[in-house]
């Protein structure tokens, strides 16, 4: 059976990361010299002999350009052994077969919608019981902790409400319960925060997001330095059949090679959009960590290499409100997803998190009014001209009309009295 468990610590570890990010594990090309990884679009691979792979057998179960994106990721998170899925997604459902009937699983109470919908909608009926609870509290975390609990899953920061926890603490409960630590490393990405530093046994990412950095391919890894948990992530990937392709292996390949110089510009432009809002009257109130008022400003500057590239804002007048920014924007893209070049809002609780039961986003403090920006690449000065218009459209008077079973909100100037 081919050999998918990448174990391997680079000869090349002493670079510096954006050396390693460049090169990787790609060398040139030994048979033609080309610069990149070559693409293997085979799907079987010819065998030795009968009980001689030679390495691979068939692309489903392993590829030597997945092999290649998965050794790169592995250096970038100082991890052992990854295993690449189709999606991210993809890799929590790889993660989450881990469990069995009778286990129990803790989850951050304000993560991805699609994960809640994963483990409330369907782990769940296989009898793996789950809590969905506020990490920050380390009380309520040991307070919650069940002789069957076997995993704690934390994102940091979440995902929309960018808020930290203290991963190394997280890891100290999993550690006496006899449990793991999953980290959701997607929003900051290898750049920004290396969660198997700070303790946890697993790190998930969807590699749809900063990794590639395109908006043009889906994929998940998880990564650990546990070789019996590489193994099972590997056997899980192949016997679900949720592997990573070889194409889009490919591509994420190439978004690797621009990530630290794409990051570190829009963290800087998500700053300077971050400030500008908070000063804005129709703007309730701004989450970001690189703000001084983000209760976790002193958390990221400890366990990160940034704040991020993500912001969280509310705006006056709820639903209508939001509704109307994200409607009126030109230079920001009303999208779903994050991490790619183009500045993408939307509203969390009719976009990410819609498949979110609206009792469970009320608990975990998202509102109808709150948007998610996630800032790529344009101009700063863009951006804030873009957010000023579509914020001045706030005070206009909505005509509701039903659209498709929604509300659609026709914004028009107010009539004359």
């Amino acid at each position: 059976m081919a050999n998918n468990n990448n174990h391997k610590v680079h000869p090349h570890a002493f670079w510096n990361e954006s050396t390693r990010i460049v090169h990787g594990s790609q060398n040139a090309d030994p048979l033609h010299g080309g610069l990149n990884a070559p693409l293997h679009l085979s799907t079987s691979f010819k065998w030795n002999s009968v009980e001689d792979d030679g390495g691979y057998e068939y692309s489903r179960t392993a590829n030597p350009t997945r092999t290649v994106l998965e050794e790169q990721l592995a250096q970038l998170e100082n991890g052992l052994y990854c295993s690449t899925q189709s999606t991210g997604m993809a890799a929590a459902t790889a993660v989450a077969h881990l469990f069995k009937q009778g286990d129990h699983v803790i989850i951050t109470e304000d993560c991805y919608g699609g994960v809640f919908r994963l483990f409330n909608d369907v782990i769940r009926n296989f009898g793996v019981e789950v809590s969905f609870i506020n990490l920050k509290d380390l009380d309520t975390v040991e307070a919650a902790i069940q002789p069957n609990t076997k995993c704690i899953w934390a994102e940091s920061p979440t995902n929309p409400l960018l808020r930290l926890v203290d991963i190394n603490a997280l890891s100290t409960i999993a550690n006496s319960a006899e449990a793991l630590l999953v980290l959701d490393n997607t929003f900051c990405s290898p750049i920004l925060q290396k969660p198997l530093d700070l303790g946890a046994h697993i790190v998930v990412h969807s590699l749809s997001k900063y990794v590639n950095g395109h908006s043009d391919v889906l994929g998940g890894a998880v990564i650990t330095s546990d070789k019996k948990i590489g193994e099972q992530i590997h056997f899980l990937t192949n016997a679900l059949g949720i592997g990573l392709p070889a194409f889009d292996s490919w591509l994420i390949l190439r978004g690797i090679k621009t990530l630290k110089v794409r990051y570190h510009h829009q963290q800087k432009t998500a700053q300077k959009v971050a400030e500008w809002l908070s000063n804005q009257s129709k703007v309730k109130r701004v989450i970001y960590p690189g703000l001084t008022s983000h209760p976790d400003h002193e958390l990221a500057k400890r366990q990160q290499q940034g704040f991020g590239a993500v912001i969280s804002f509310e705006v006056e007048k709820g639903t209508h409100g939001a509704k109307t920014v994200a409607e009126s924007t030109e230079v920001c893209t009303l999208a779903e997803s994050l991490g790619g070049v183009s500045t993408l809002i939307e509203i969390p609780a009719f976009h990410s998190h819609a498949s979110m039961e609206e009792s469970a986003r009320i608990k975990a403090g998202i509102n109808d009014g709150l948007l998610r920006l996630s800032v790529g690449l344009e101009a700063p000065e863009d951006i804030i001209h873009d957010l000023n218009q579509a914020l001045s459209k706030i005070d206009l008077d909505p005509i509701n009309v039903e659209l498709n079973g929604f509300v659609h909100h026709e914004v028009h100037a107010p009539v004359a009295q």
